[in-house]
């Protein structure tokens, strides 16, 4: 097993909490950090990230917000749900390139 995080202690407390509260949630989600991204200087105004399954691998590419079209599902959602940072690609679809995008971040219902 790899280390727990140290850094943001409350934070990934208030996480684990809301696990488990949502059992269900175990499954589907994770906590995902974007050191990687900050690594590569990403710059997520300019940027969406687009990834693709390939055999035993998730590539993912950087793309330019104004020319990514052919997506479906968004991976990530930045930290309100306002503004989706990594995509899902959506395959070759006959008769042309759908545009389909997701009907919106998670609605609160308090």
């Amino acid at each position: 097993m790899g280390c727990m995080p140290t850094e943001d202690a409350e934070f990934h407390d208030a996480i684990k909490e809301v696990f488990r509260r949502y059992p269900e949630a175990q499954g589907k989600y994770a906590l995902s950090g974007l050191d990687l991204e900050n690594e590569m200087k990403i710059d997520f105004d300019e940027k969406a990230g687009v990834s693709r399954i390939e055999g035993d691998k998730i590539i993912t590419e950087f793309k330019d917000r104004k020319s990514v079209i052919r997506m479906r599902l968004c991976l990530k959602w930045n930290f309100d749900y306002t503004e989706c940072l990594h995509w899902k690609e959506e395959p070759e679809q006959e008769g042309g390139i759908g545009c389909l995008r997701p009907k919106g971040p998670p609605v609160n219902a308090s």
